[in-house]
């Protein structure tokens, strides 16, 4: 499990190489372990619930809805070594 120490992983900019990311920081919250209301049936291990917020992202504010989804979940998997 990628967030077994702690509920939150803080992930400095250029993580990755990605261009987008080059002056980019990010956070990674694990909601499931934040905050009940997110807590979801642990039987489907395929299932996460989290929140990523970016920090100077002026980058990619320009992008559209489904490039920023694209960019996070790359974000996430490397932020996680996932």
């Amino acid at each position: 499990v990628a967030m077994k120490e702690s509920p939150v992983v803080v992930c400095g900019a250029a993580i990755g190489g990605l261009t987008d990311l080059a002056e980019t920081g990010f956070c990674i919250y694990d909601l499931q372990r934040m905050h009940d209301e997110f807590d979801v049936d642990r039987v489907d291990e395929n299932i996460s619930v989290l929140e990523v917020d970016f920090f100077r992202a002026n980058s990619f504010v320009n992008k559209t809805d489904d490039e920023i989804i694209d960019l996070t979940l790359q974000a996430v998997s490397l932020g996680l070594n996932i």
